[in-house]
């Protein structure tokens, strides 16, 4: 427990008394102080007094640590966050050995374990920024380096490494720069029960209403903060492509793989080479040369954005492939009769806008029964696009998707209306994870219809749904980076060319 006294007496006789009587009180309340245990910080001028009335008890003019913080003078909060540094500097050196086998799992340790233990003394000491530059310096030069699979980590790529993952970052912020703002959010939170035992109230009842408005505001605070972060990330960024791949990373789901624990159970586990490469595809940065050809089979030069939309392997089929399955699945609990590539009724005579598919046996990737209404069919047919090809770069996002979904519209949609008597959504992902409109609106309407069949919360299912797409398209495209894009294989010979005698011929 702690007792505050602002020694405003001449001596300490008070806290003489109250010592004595909580010695003998407590107990019958069930509390047994022990001296040994029990530190005195008071001012230097108090020291010998408290020594002459405190003999069992330990005394300090410096301060000491008290629920992993620190209570005393600014010297000895110094020495204090010392000590703490050195432990925390020999975790991340080992989560660097760890992260040179299991990069994955050594940054989930760091991000929900490791960095939670200075985090918890930025919210509750003040004042320790400018202390804690050793700490970013070791992070910086020791466990990023060894988690992207890069030697050196220029100033502006840590400066985007320290937003939150859902601005494009990676959660690794910079400790020096978000002290001061945990300590301020923390003040505010504590608000109501610092006035509580300041007040001396035999009993605390939160304000539900007003602990959340505290909450939204503390959110508000740190979106700001890294907004600001971001902007200026932004601002000082010469090339447009990494401007735009930020805006990429920043969209609704694009860093969900990054956010999600490793577990292999739901094919969230990467090894070592597939998670440097996925930092690789998700900043853009030039891929490690083991196992990568400098020029592709196609003649051009081997780089992510050529990668990412070269046909020869058959690596763009794969990824659409692998997500129409995935789809499909998760069809299959809310609805019926679900098809995949079902074909579409022969035109005999109806009029359609200019540009529809009008041939016969036009297939949709996908339709299922009982989707948008009851019992009435509904057609998806889905696309996935690289927002840095030539076609999209130009493009604002929101023109991006839109014009692939007017593509498929305009090709389907009134046959599917008109012929079919039923409804046609097009799902257009993106390779770095994003979505149109109309897909983001598909998936959460899946999401409300699974959740009410399978009573599981909402929110559970959207973030399932997004995670389980996001590892789709990532591990899609990890495999086109390093997939064999060999020439084909010679054909097989006619068999009019053939000796279909295979008994072994007597040679006399």
């Amino acid at each position: 427990d702690l007792w505050w006294d602002d020694l405003w007496w001449d001596d300490l006789w008070w806290d003489d008394l109250w010592w004595d009587d909580l010695q003998n009180l407590g107990p019958m309340y069930g509390y047994y102080p022990k001296p040994s245990k029990t530190w005195l910080i008071v001012k230097p001028g108090f020291h010998e007094e408290a020594k002459r009335l405190f003999p069992d008890v330990k005394i300090t003019c410096e301060g000491h640590r008290y629920l992993g913080s620190y209570i005393g003078t600014d010297s000895g909060l110094e020495e204090f966050i010392k000590g703490e540094m050195e432990e925390w500097k020999a975790d991340i050196t080992g989560l660097s050995e760890i992260a040179k086998t299991e990069p994955q799992l050594a940054y989930a340790a760091f991000v929900y374990g490791t960095s939670k233990r200075w985090n918890f003394v930025a919210r509750t000491t003040p004042r320790i920024s400018s202390l804690l530059f050793s700490l970013e310096y070791h992070i910086k030069e020791t466990l990023i380096p060894v988690l992207v699979n890069k030697l050196f980590i220029p100033e502006q790529l840590r400066n985007i490494f320290a937003l939150p993952a859902k601005m494009g970052g990676l959660g690794i912020s910079n400790i020096t720069e978000t002290a001061e703002l945990e300590y301020s959010n923390s003040v505010l939170a504590t608000t109501a029960l610092a006035d509580a035992i300041f007040h001396q109230q035999n009993m605390f009842c939160e304000d539900s209403a007003a602990q959340r408005e505290i909450t939204l505001t503390i959110k508000k605070r740190k979106d700001q903060f890294f907004t600001a972060q971001k902007q200026a990330v932004m601002d000082s960024c010469s090339d447009p492509s990494v401007k735009r791949q930020l805006d990429l990373l920043s969209e609704k789901g694009a860093s969900s793989w990054l956010t999600s624990l490793p577990l292999k159970e739901y094919g969230f586990l990467l090894n070592k080479q597939e998670f440097a490469d996925a930092i690789a595809l998700r900043y853009n940065l030039t891929l490690s040369s083991l196992n990568r050809p400098k020029t592709c089979e196609c003649g051009e030069t081997f780089n992510i954005n050529h990668c990412l939309i070269c046909k020869k392997g058959g690596f763009v089929a794969l990824r659409h492939d692998s997500l129409k399955e995935t789809i499909a699945k998760l069809l299959e609990q809310p609805c019926k009769d679900v098809k995949l590539e079902p074909p579409l009724i022969n035109i005999t005579g109806e009029e359609l806008n200019p540009g529809a598919n009008i041939s016969d046996g036009a297939r949709l990737d996908i339709s299922a029964i009982g989707f948008w209404t009851p019992l009435d069919r509904a057609f998806t047919d889905i696309r996935v696009l690289h927002p840095q090809a030539l076609s999209n770069r130009t493009k604002s996002l929101k023109q991006m998707y839109r014009c692939h979904e007017n593509e498929k519209k305009n090709a389907y949609n009134q046959r599917v209306i008109k012929v079919e008597k039923a409804t046609f959504t097009p799902l257009v992902f993106s390779t770095t994870g994003g979505m149109g409109e109309e897909c983001a609106a598909f998936l959460k309407h899946l999401a409300e219809k699974i959740s009410m069949k399978t009573g599981q919360r909402y929110c559970e299912v959207i973030a399932f749904i997004r995670r389980r797409i996001r590892f789709d398209l990532l591990k899609t495209c990890l495999i086109s980076l390093r997939g064999y894009r060999g020439k084909a294989s010679a054909r097989a010979a006619a068999v009019a060319d053939l000796d279909l005698n295979l008994r072994p011929q007597a040679v006399y």
